[in-house]
């Protein structure tokens, strides 16, 4: 039986480096920076979620005049609107003087 002559050649194999501690910390402060404004923005939107949800137009009165008409009294922000409305139309009846003028002069709304 023959043997055969093999030859062991040294390769290099690459060692694992550590990485220097200024590095590390370099890059762990970045990250810890990318979460930190992650979480200051989800709150940010919160907050600005719950103050949408405050409506700014509303129906204040409505009064039914029969086969179906009625006149109605509708707020946007605090401005008030006196509109009638039938089945075929909606008109603005009178632009009525704004919430806080009518609560400066003690009327009630």
């Amino acid at each position: 039986m023959k043997l055969l002559k093999m030859e062991i050649t040294q390769t290099q194999i690459p060692t694992p480096t550590r990485p220097n501690l200024s590095r590390w910390l370099a890059l762990a402060a970045d990250r810890l920076k990318l979460v930190w404004r992650s979480v200051i923005w989800r709150s940010l939107s919160l907050v600005r979620r719950a103050g949408s949800k405050c409506k700014t137009l509303a129906v204040r009165e409505t009064a039914a005049l029969g086969d179906r008409r009625f006149v109605s009294v509708i707020q946007f922000e605090r401005q008030r609107f006196l509109i009638g409305s039938s089945p075929s139309s909606v008109t603005l009846l009178a632009q009525l003087p704004d919430e806080s003028a009518s609560e400066q002069s003690g009327e009630k709304p």
